[in-house]
């Protein structure tokens, strides 16, 4: 199996900056319209981007060139527990690292800022780039089969930092 080479391209990776939310929101509608539709939550996500960065919720975007070239968001719960989601890579900066970059500086920030040991996440097994991004990070399955709330959520997956 082939991973992907490193890029050495300069990058920075911002923590809640508003002027990547707009991107951040468009990307991810972009993916999430291309396997699936838009859910309730997604909706709402392209209309109001902030709610991301609110009540202890954060987005991480890496720019690149310039520009947004992906964006991840982790999502305080009300139990407590914080979910990674929405991740999202623009299609010219795949294949870069720019997922790895987002998930390293995320599950960083996760342990040695907010002091947690566990995070979790919803995806689809239809994602299966993403799968592999997470599997390789020691993200493990907990959960298959179809969502309560999500319907386009079949596979859950979590990592004890």
């Amino acid at each position: 199996m082939e991973h992907p080479k490193p890029d050495t391209t300069e990058y920075e990776i911002r923590r809640n900056d508003e002027s990547a939310l707009p991107r951040f929101a468009a990307l991810n509608a972009a993916w999430i319209e291309d396997l699936h539709y838009l859910e309730e939550s997604d909706k709402l996500m392209v209309a109001q981007p902030e709610i991301y960065t609110q009540n202890g919720n954060s987005v991480f975007s890496v720019h690149m060139d310039g520009e947004v070239a992906g964006a991840c968001a982790l999502k305080k719960h009300e139990d407590g527990r914080y979910e990674l989601t929405k991740m999202a890579v623009d299609p010219k900066f795949q294949g870069r690292g720019i997922g790895q970059k987002l998930m390293s500086a995320i599950e960083s920030y996760a342990k040695d800022a907010l002091g947690l040991d566990y995070l979790f996440l919803l995806s689809n097994t239809k994602n299966a780039a993403a799968l592999r991004l997470y599997e390789r990070n020691g993200w493990v399955v907990n959960h298959r089969g179809p969502h309560p709330i999500y319907d386009r959520c079949n596979i859950g997956m979590e990592k004890h930092l």
